[in-house]
């Protein structure tokens, strides 16, 4: 009987990954340019520690492909431990567009840094677009325009879509990893409910922003980009997730297994902010390895025809979500991708419940 419920669950998980490219496939939302008019905009840039990061993330913002005169830029450090500042200042004292937001108090214990950094930077502007990302980010020259011509009030956010850069093995699986996450995030998006947003690439408008509480309200969450989503969607915006290759930001993969773990840690604890029926979705992607493992002992022969068919379309799903922004990936990662994706769902549980304080930004949070 074990076995059977075991196997039943390693075909339900195929089942769900040849739904998702039906959905992928035919459901695919393509949003077109709806603005013949340009709004001003201001790109947010929150930075702690990125002296590392900040040079080609800044030349990249430099090149953007839209009105100087309708561009703002603000940035802030974060009381950063590193020269984060000293870049930034030299930076902004290059241009009239360009503000440091300067950040005096500190953020308390239970505290996001970053979003009562943005709390203040969104302080600065009045009315138009605000645009976000951040500084382990490149931004293609299109981005602004991707984003700016398709926002409606009615969204109050737009997300764009975020791959992993980087040629290592553990880049590529992160890559990966994000592809396949990210597509699923723009499949549930398409039928109407969208399941998170990108801190790292979105817009939002002022409007809304205000209308929703701003980062104020999710002060105490290390998942602000989520919990603005839910906030937004719980005033009555319909957020939506733009997916071409004008949208495209490449973000730095994580160095280590610990870094990567504390970055999951983070994102499982923004997790519990989704409804119940979500949750459980995704713990079903975590009960699959373990089914898999006692569906094997008991009925081999059936546990490997689904395992392989749940490989084939996870990878077809991948192939075919990349595809939409020109991205190829390569066979053999989409091979390997499935041992690492059993590795870090399982390593990611067990260092969720482990007893130790979630790091990020070289600050604990409880």
């Amino acid at each position: 009987m074990i076995g059977l419920v075991a196997l039943v669950l390693v075909i339900l998980v195929s089942l769900l990954y040849a739904t998702l490219c039906v959905l992928i496939r035919f459901n695919f939302k393509q949003y077109a340019f709806e603005s013949s008019t340009l709004p001003a905009i201001a790109i947010l840039l929150p930075c702690r520690n990125e002296a590392e990061n900040l040079p080609e993330c800044l030349q990249a913002l430099e090149a953007i492909d839209y009105p100087a005169d309708k561009v703002r830029f603000l940035v802030a450090d974060d009381h950063s431990e590193d020269k984060t500042l000293n870049i930034l200042q030299a930076w902004v004292n290059k241009a009239a567009n360009r503000t440091l937001v300067p950040l005096i108090k500190r953020p308390e214990k239970g505290e996001n840094g970053k979003a009562k950094a943005l709390e203040e930077m969104a302080k600065q502007v009045t009315s138009g677009l605000m645009i976000f990302t951040d500084a382990d980010c490149v931004v293609p020259s299109s981005w602004c325009m991707a984003l700016a011509k398709v926002y409606r009030e009615e969204y109050g956010l737009v997300t764009g879509i975020t791959t992993v850069g980087g040629s290592s093995l553990f880049a590529r699986m992160q890559a990966l990893d994000w592809w396949l996450t990210l597509g699923k995030v723009k499949v549930v998006s398409d039928i109407g409910y969208s399941l998170t947003a990108m801190g790292n690439n979105m817009v939002m408008g002022r409007a809304a922003y205000q209308h929703s509480g701003g980062f104020g309200r999710v002060i105490k969450d290390v998942t602000e980009d989520l919990a603005m989503s839910i906030a937004l969607y719980n005033q009555g915006y319909r957020p939506i997730h733009l997916v071409n290759k004008e949208s495209l930001v490449r973000t730095k993969p994580e160095k280590t297994v610990r870094n990567l773990l504390q970055q999951r840690k983070r994102w499982m604890r923004g997790a519990f902010l989704l409804p119940l029926v979500w949750q459980l979705l995704l713990g079903l992607q975590v009960a699959f390895y373990a089914g898999l493992l006692v569906s094997l002992y008991f009925i081999p022969w059936w546990t490997v025809i689904f395992w392989l068919i749940k490989i084939i379309f996870q990878s077809i799903f991948i192939h075919t979500f990349a595809g939409k922004t020109m991205t190829r990936v390569s066979f053999f990662d989409l091979i390997y991708f499935e041992i690492y994706n059993w590795w870090v769902s399982w390593a990611t549980v067990i260092f969720y419940f482990y007893p130790i304080e979630l790091t990020w930004k070289n600050r604990e949070y409880t």
